[in-house]
């Protein structure tokens, strides 16, 4: 009997972000604010990342990413990291994560 093992090429985060944002910010403004801390921490290589954000929930400040393998860590640490967005404090907590 042999086994085959697909692997997939992506794994999910989901977040929770305090501060900076509000109930009217939509999965774009999640996405600009994704790209612009992996800019500030990784520079060019960091924005090229292809995250995207699949579902934002405004009222607890959780959103579902989905990200590349090999960008994990990248966009784990840039994540965390972030002390201010727009001028205003705002923290990201890394709730869950689905290595599928």
């Amino acid at each position: 009997m042999n086994r085959v093992f697909q692997r997939h090429n992506h794994c999910f985060l989901k977040i929770q972000i305090c501060g900076a944002l509000d109930e009217s910010d939509q999965r774009g403004d999640i996405k600009s604010l994704i790209t612009t801390v992996l800019t500030s921490l990784h520079g060019q290589v960091g924005a090229a990342l292809m995250v995207d954000v699949l579902q934002w929930l405004p009222q607890p400040g959780i959103a579902l990413l989905r990200v590349p393998h090999d960008g994990v860590q990248k966009v784990w640490s840039a994540l965390t990291l972030l002390g201010e967005y727009r001028s205003k404090p705002c923290a990201i907590q890394v709730l869950q994560v689905s290595w599928i």
